[in-house]
């Protein structure tokens, strides 16, 4: 149950310099603020994700909620056909039509945010563990799918219009948890584990070599690619590890694992669990600030014309950044 409605209005801009940092180039944005948001849940929000009509974010109890016109509604109060599954992950299609989301007990579907409904496709090749992440790329109704669960196992798809077509599952780790992918629009795939590896599909996720990274030492969280040879990951430590196509580059942010990852080409944003967020820009990450939010944050996004950057996590907590 999504609980009664929360509300927030603390405003938080304060800057400081993370401990443990070796190299934080450039300075804080000292023109935006992040402020809490109200949002109509006490619920968890493990995932959030632009689309083609603004935020939506994922939680507890399969809850979804919509950021339409600086408002916060609830769109699922129960999950993917009212089954009450936790929603733990999101993913948008290339062209933002299609917001697929997957969980707790084989949880997985589609919401359509242009037609206001959603598509349940839950326990694809009978599979009922708990999908910790899901990745998605090309255009709705013909867009490449790829999930994974707890049990380390990988499992691709393809929409072909009302259906998709589920593939072999496959390990592609180390034997390790893997714990987060990505895709991007030319068909590559990047995974990351809790045992420092970082592996790579050029085919989609049909094949899958690993990238790196030996002897990190780091129980990796989040990855985020944009193509080919532009991915960057992280975790404990609050290390981000970029791989450039050849080489990896490492920069600690501060002592806290980072918690989450989003970025293109030109920007990036890391989130450690505590609160605190990293921005990286042309001349390299700066602190921008430490929300101090009092419950673990999840997720992080990156802004959009119809949205700002937002980061959301526990007890129904949502950050968006105004300038």
């Amino acid at each position: 149950m999504t609980g009664r409605p929360r509300t927030r209005r603390a405003v938080l801009a304060a800057v400081g310099t993370a401990a443990g940092t070796l190299s934080l180039a450039g300075c804080a944005d000292t023109d935006s603020e992040w402020i809490a948001a109200d949002v109509p849940t006490d619920a968890a929000l493990y995932d959030v994700a632009q689309t083609a009509t603004g935020a939506y974010a994922v939680g507890e109890d399969g809850v979804v909620l919509a950021r339409d016109g600086g408002d916060w509604t609830v769109r699922l109060e129960n999950g993917l056909s009212e089954a009450g599954d936790g929603l733990r992950s999101a993913a948008v299609t290339s062209n933002g039509r299609a917001l697929w989301v997957a969980g707790d007990s084989g949880a997985l579907g589609l919401y359509d945010v242009v037609a206001d409904q959603a598509v349940d496709f839950s326990a694809p090749k009978e599979k009922t563990t708990s999908w910790t992440a899901i990745a998605a790329a090309g255009l709705a109704g013909d867009e490449r799918l790829t999930a994974i669960n707890s049990s380390g196992e990988l499992l691709r798809g393809r929409r072909d219009g009302a259906d998709v077509a589920w593939g072999e599952v496959t390990k592609p780790g180390s034997g390790s948890s893997v714990t987060d992918i990505d895709l991007t629009p030319l068909a590559y795939g990047y995974v990351v584990d809790t045992d420092g590896g970082v592996f790579e599909s050029r085919d989609g996720g049909v094949s899958w070599s690993r990238i790196g990274l030996e002897g990190a030492g780091v129980d990796f969280a989040a990855v985020a690619a944009t193509d080919s040879g532009h991915v960057s990951v992280a975790g404990g430590n609050g290390v981000v590890y970029t791989y450039n196509g050849v080489d990896w580059s490492r920069t600690t942010l501060g002592e806290q694992p980072i918690a989450a990852l989003a970025r293109d080409r030109d920007t990036a944003l890391a989130v450690s669990s505590a609160g605190v967020i990293y921005e990286r820009s042309f001349d390299g990450w700066t602190e921008l600030t430490d929300l101090r939010p009092g419950n673990e944050l999840r997720s992080v996004a990156l802004g959009t014309a119809r949205s700002p950057q937002l980061v959301v996590g526990e007890s129904g907590t949502v950050f968006e950044r105004q300038y």
